[in-house]
């Protein structure tokens, strides 16, 4: 992730918050695997927006109970692609980060951050409902 942080120069960064599900080992790995990349952020001096998953579902679908195929649908038809992203991990980053954009001016970062020109070309392809 440092790599990757300094490749791309991100100003800030977004992360869902952990799900507790009925699957303990999974929820570990994500903790380690969220813990990690909360790590890298800080130690780029990034700020750092937490987001939980009702209100990502919600942000990007307009009903925070969505399932995970409404999420994958709404954010290839957000950002005009003809079909959804695959793996289905990438919809989800691209989920957390269509969230964080609509919602940068509302929500309280660890740290500061200003939008680059990458944010605001990608709210610009937001096809508006």
């Amino acid at each position: 992730m440092t790599r990757l942080i300094g490749e791309y120069a991100p100003d800030e960064g977004a992360i869902e918050t952990t799900f507790f599900g009925k699957d303990a080992t999974a929820a570990a790995k994500l903790g380690q695997a969220r813990g990690c990349l909360i790590v890298a952020l800080r130690k780029a001096g990034l700020p750092i927006a937490h987001y939980a998953p009702t209100v990502v579902k919600k942000s990007v679908t307009g009903n925070g109970q969505a399932t995970k195929q409404q999420v994958h649908f709404m954010v290839a038809r957000s950002l005009g692609l003809k079909e959804v992203p695959k793996p289905l991990d990438v919809s989800d980053a691209l989920a957390i980060a269509l969230c964080h954009t609509q919602r940068a001016g509302r929500v309280v970062c660890e740290g500061r951050g200003q939008r680059k020109p990458e944010i605001e070309a990608l709210l610009s392809r937001v096809v508006r409902r």
